[in-house]
């Protein structure tokens, strides 16, 4: 049965929305190595740019929740230090004067070619071709939500309606960034230093690309697929699956579920799913959102009780720009603490190995105090 937890025995589990394989090893557990004492991010309310009164310390503000007294409760500014940056628009080329064509100069030596960028790379578009090789401007953005004025603040403390109003914000900037043309516009938020944060402020990054990732493409040919299949969206199939089956839920609500994957990739992988169909999260309704922060902090404030406060990345996983009417996807939020390191197997097979059963994972976030 799908709900009976893994033995002593390694068992290859495949991921319904990727058909990737996945190793589970909770023998591999009995290692002494594993997740120990996080590494504590470097800042100060004295030296961080992101707190009240520190507001030129940060690039141009992009957006803003107003806050009591005249303040700000949530900003949005450029990442001072972006993946991807905005193309800048051409300069307009100066007026000249009509110049008199000179005569030419009569001679019987063949002319000389020039070699130029285009003899030897194809334009096409945006993009520059050399045989084999690609390239393309990284024309996009990199915003940072700044969650709230307190320093010390993050979402596993609560409460629901100041998560709410960061998901409302990420929302609201999703919705700007995927008019700008094709791609991808992907909000996520890095927890801790091995999780990728260089400032302890509480914030969540948005990245918009030019380009839609393999992975992403990936996700939506598998699930697209299942549609052509079912006439199903596989996404909402699996959280009725789920409940259904009921040894991997953490927890519900009306709107939303929130549960480890069957091939979950790394411990305690937690996946919180909403239950109204919108395949973008820009098009997310107001009471989805409500019970998807619910469920965040219910998940991140049980991974802190259960394990202390690790590392952990989420990413809030959406269709392209332009694939907003896509009935065979559904938004959803990926959690992933970042509690081992991928090693030589892992590395070369593309193949992860989980020492935490996700059952087992499960039923310890549902009943952590």
């Amino acid at each position: 049965m799908a709900g009976e937890e893994v033995g002593g025995v390694p068992e290859l589990r495949q991921d319904p929305c990727t058909r990737d394989w996945v190793v589970l090893a909770p023998q591999r557990g009995e290692r002494p190595l594993e997740w120990g004492e996080p590494v504590p991010v470097p800042g100060s309310r004295e030296t961080c740019p992101f707190c009240p009164g520190c507001e030129e310390r940060t690039p141009p503000e992009l957006w803003r929740r107003p806050g009591p007294d005249g303040g700000w409760s949530i900003r949005v500014v450029p990442n001072r230090y972006p993946v991807v940056t905005p193309e800048p628009e051409p300069e307009p080329e100066p007026a000249t004067e009509p110049a008199t064509a000179p005569v030419a100069e009569t001679s019987t030596e063949p002319p000389t070619e020039t070699p130029t960028e285009t003899a030897t790379e194809a334009v096409a578009g945006a993009r520059r071709v050399r045989g084999l090789f690609r390239r393309a401007v990284a024309d996009g953005s990199h915003e940072v939500v700044i969650e709230t004025p307190d320093h010390d603040w993050d979402i596993a403390d609560g409460g629901t309606d100041t998560v709410a109003a960061v998901l409302d914000a990420c929302r609201t900037r999703t919705r700007v960034l995927r008019e700008r043309g094709p791609g991808l516009v992907l909000p996520f938020r890095n927890h801790g230093a091995a999780a990728g944060t260089s400032l302890a402020h509480p914030h969540s990054q948005i990245v918009s690309t030019p380009v839609v990732p393999l992975r992403h493409r990936h996700l939506h040919d598998v699930a697209r697929a299942y549609h052509d299949d079912t006439g199903g969206c596989l996404y909402l199939d699996l959280v009725r699956a789920e409940l259904d089956d009921g040894a991997r839920v953490v927890a519900a609500r009306e709107r939303a579920a929130a549960f480890a994957p069957y091939a979950a990739r790394t411990p305690y992988e937690t996946w919180v799913v909403p239950t109204e169909r919108r395949a973008s999260f820009a098009d997310a309704s107001d009471e989805a959102l409500a019970d998807v922060a619910a469920l965040l902090v219910r998940v991140l404030g049980g991974l802190r009780r259960l394990l202390g406060d690790v590392p952990y990345n989420y990413a809030i996983v959406g269709a392209p720009n332009g694939g907003e009417g896509a009935r065979w996807f559904q938004w959803h939020v990926q959690i992933v603490p970042r509690l081992t390191i991928a090693a030589g197997f892992e590395l070369g097979s593309g193949m992860a190995v989980n020492i935490v059963p996700p059952e087992r994972a499960a039923a310890e976030l549902r009943n952590a105090p």
